[in-house]
């Protein structure tokens, strides 16, 4: 008999972050990121862990965080209706082959939104595009 054994799937981080004026106006924006930034080391997980974000509003951002960028890419889809990942490539990259770009990520993302008067929150459209994202990555 011949038994093989996979190895487990990789741990998977897709964090979803709400963006809309009341969200970051409570500060809770700037805490996450300055807490992952602490907590990325103690992510549990091996060398093949994998981490992506996504932000939304009134629409949903994407974060290209592929290896070679110098600097995260924000990709925006406002059809919420029917909302999906915009790219199959750099959504959800390996942590340590992108960590640089993951903490440039973590360190801009409260400024970027700070002046943010959008009061709009599509959470539902959102959690639609990362259960695709994830499942996509799963099944490949």
């Amino acid at each position: 008999m011949n038994f093989e054994v996979r190895p487990p799937q990789p741990s998977c981080y897709l964090f979803a972050l709400d963006v809309s004026r009341a969200a970051v106006e409570s500060g809770y924006l700037r805490v996450f990121c300055d807490t992952l930034l602490d907590e990325l080391d103690r992510l549990p997980g091996d060398s093949r862990t994998q981490i992506g974000f996504i932000t939304f509003d009134d629409s949903v951002h994407f974060y290209d965080l592929s290896e070679g960028l110098t600097q995260p890419r924000m990709m925006v889809v406002g059809d919420v209706d029917d909302v999906f990942p915009p790219s199959p490539d750099g959504l959800l990259v390996n942590l340590n082959e992108s960590r640089d770009l993951v903490q440039d990520l973590l360190t801009q993302l409260p400024e970027w939104f700070a002046g943010n008067h959008n009061t709009r929150s599509c959470l539902g459209a959102a959690l639609q595009a990362a259960y695709k994202l994830v499942v996509g990555v799963k099944e490949e």
